[in-house]
């Protein structure tokens, strides 16, 4: 299965850390260009030797294989131990549509045009980061399902296995998802601990929502999670600007309490 081989070489070359020559300011302008840079750094990562140390095999490459190993070999006891009815079906379909393209690109849409209009450099940011984080997703996943074409659990017939014709690995939606709540937990983790939490947390639904669907097997949705998260960071880390406005408070400024008057009223509050 080269095509699994190729996505856990990618795992270095995505947790890598900031390149070390300063990413250009953020704009639709650049993003074309950054975009295929970022892609074909993805791609060729396997065949860099610098991506081979024994540091990140041992800390991220042998466990991610062992868990997406174990997770194949169960996915049928895991997927017959769902009470699978229609309404676990239908209510899991609806609440995976927020995990679909279409939405992240809205939502990611949104976040630039709000910070555009309010000139809020840090969400015109998360935007286009978002929005270049499932192009990404959408490309190498589209790569892993044609290369593996395993059976969704409606057409099994008794198989998981993989070139049986179908498109399930990986969970195309889970990648996405993941791919944009980790941009977001990253743009604003030292501004509210509150968006990572929930970023991460309605990635988690739309992904379980896929098993719950039967749309995917269970290491479908770990492996396109993960490789979402993957890119979301490595997309993050590539192109972030340091310096943008947003930063979380400081100590004194969390403790110090700031009042403000107005007519007959008096306000009292605290940053966090």
């Amino acid at each position: 299965m080269m095509l699994f081989v190729l996505f856990v070489l990618l795992i270095p070359n995505a947790v890598a850390q900031q390149s070390p020559d300063p990413p250009p300011a953020i704009g639709i302008a650049t993003v074309p260009k950054r975009f295929v840079a970022n892609e074909w750094q993805l791609w060729s990562s396997p065949f860099r030797q610098g991506n081979y140390t024994s540091s990140a095999i041992k800390k991220y490459v042998v466990p991610f294989a062992l868990v997406s190993g174990a997770l194949i070999a169960t996915d049928h006891t895991t997927g017959e131990s769902l009470p699978n009815t229609k309404d676990q079906m239908v209510w899991s379909g609806r609440v995976s549509q927020f995990g679909a393209w279409y939405s992240i690109a809205g939502i990611s849409g949104a976040a630039y045009l709000t910070g555009k209009i309010t000139r809020n450099e840090r969400a015109r940011e998360t935007g286009l980061l978002g929005l270049e984080a499932l192009g990404h997703a959408q490309m190498v996943v589209f790569g892993i399902k044609q290369a593996t074409n395993r059976a969704r659990p409606p057409e099994r017939d008794g198989r998981s296995g993989f070139w049986e014709g179908g498109t399930s690995f990986p969970s195309g939606h889970a990648a996405s998802s993941f791919a944009l709540a980790t941009v977001f937990a990253y743009e604003y983790r030292n501004v509210s601990i509150a968006v990572p939490i929930g970023a991460y947390s309605l990635a988690a639904l739309v992904a379980a929502s896929r098993v719950g669907a039967q749309r995917h097997w269970i290491s479908d949705i770990v492996v396109g999670s993960s490789l979402g998260f993957l890119i979301g960071r490595f997309t993050y880390k590539h192109n972030h600007k340091s310096g943008l406005a947003g930063r979380a408070p400081s100590r004194s400024e969390k403790l110090m309490p700031h009042v403000a008057a107005g007519g007959s009223s008096l306000e009292l509050s605290w940053l966090f």
